[in-house]
């Protein structure tokens, strides 16, 4: 019996999750991503580590650094859990309150945008997937996403739903806040900033100077001198990264303090402290900035000068696919049918205003 490369390993079993294995392999985004939701359909519920070795033992001699595939395994299964495909739950059966953490395969789902593009979520429990063979050849991966287009005339929402996928509303899937006005935001921080006692010593502070552009990120971080007002800020601890607050000064001396995320949140601190500045931003008349600009074919360039929440990056994770740029701080190449939706999103959830190029 003829001993297959390990190159046709690659091939076959990358066919046998339905992608294709001219242009994949098993180290790929794609490759990974589709060995999870496999691996999700038969064990979950599971622990992560469980899942992580389910994909990373099969791959022993057929990958040359085993530990680089699994930190790529942990990666791709930590933005499938972002993404919806597998769910994090407390352990319903666990005997405490402090039960560990299993994760659960997502039902087969999808999500529509306005322009009628689908995002498809979740796993198939008994099959390869719960498309017929025909829609699944017209399915877009991309790194751990999986997106359909509809043909011209085609009402693709109906016919996934016929096929018993479960639809999600497109804010339901995002998780992210609900909407509100900038002043509307900063009123709420500034309501549990007042309600705080005094805190007059705060080891390591650094502040988000709102008066510096809003165009250099990096230069906006300054030491307390001589300010007064209110800003994001970060102050140290004795151990790990330095916390999230929000904080009031008077000449440069501390006297109120929040951390973030504030209680009871479920986002983490850093995202809770770009939105927040971004509404302060905008509350000042001198919001942040975004661009777009021309790309190759049916697409455009959306390019950001600031961090931004990680719910907000989610959803150009799911329709786009990030780009190097020295220009900016981060950017997504988007197709053109579905830039003027992130517009409003960007006007109206991030509180961000366009400038530069726009292409018609």
């Amino acid at each position: 019996m003829k001993r297959l490369t390990a190159a046709e390993v690659h091939a076959h079993k990358i066919a046998e999750l339905g992608l294709d294995p001219e242009a994949l392999d098993l180290t790929t985004a794609e490759g990974l991503a589709g060995a999870l939701r496999r691996a999700a359909s038969f064990l979950c519920p599971c622990s992560a580590a469980s899942l992580v070795r389910a994909v990373v033992r099969p791959l022993r001699g057929l990958v040359p650094d085993l530990d680089r595939a699994q930190e790529l395994v942990e990666a791709t299964l930590e933005a499938m859990i972002a993404h919806g495909d597998v769910l994090e739950q407390p352990d319903v059966e666990g005997e405490t309150s402090s039960s560990r953490v299993l994760l659960y395969a997502a039902p087969a789902s999808f999500v529509a945008r306005q322009s009628g593009l689908v995002i498809l979520l979740g796993v198939a429990s008994d099959h390869l997937s719960p498309l017929p063979a025909e829609m699944e050849r017209r399915i877009q991966y991309v790194g751990h996403v999986r997106r359909m287009i509809p043909s011209a005339g085609e009402d693709l929402r109906t016919e996934l739903r016929q096929l018993g996928l479960l639809e999600l509303t497109f804010n339901d899937w995002l998780k992210g806040p609900a909407r509100e006005s900038a002043s509307q935001h900063v009123a709420a921080r500034d309501r549990s900033l007042d309600s705080v006692a005094p805190s007059r010593d705060i080891p390591g502070l650094l502040l988000l100077d709102s008066t510096r552009p809003v165009h250099y990120y990096r230069g906006r971080w300054v030491e307390p001198k001589a300010q007064t007002g209110r800003y994001v800020a970060r102050r140290r601890q004795a151990y790990g990264a330095d916390l999230w607050c929000y904080v009031q000064v008077r000449d440069g001396q501390p006297e109120r303090m929040i951390d973030l995320p504030l209680r009871g949140s479920r986002w983490r601190g850093c995202d809770e402290a770009w939105h927040l500045q971004m509404a302060l931003d905008a509350q000042r008349c001198s919001p942040q900035r975004f661009r777009i600009t021309q790309s190759v074919g049916a697409s455009v360039v959306l390019e950001f000068f600031s961090p931004v929440p990680a719910w907000a990056r989610r959803r150009w994770d799911a329709i786009g696919e990030p780009v190097p740029s020295t220009s900016n701080l981060f950017a997504y190449r988007i197709p053109k049918t579905e830039i003027d939706e992130e517009r409003r999103f960007a006007r109206d959830t991030l509180w961000v205003e366009e400038f530069g190029a726009n292409p018609q």
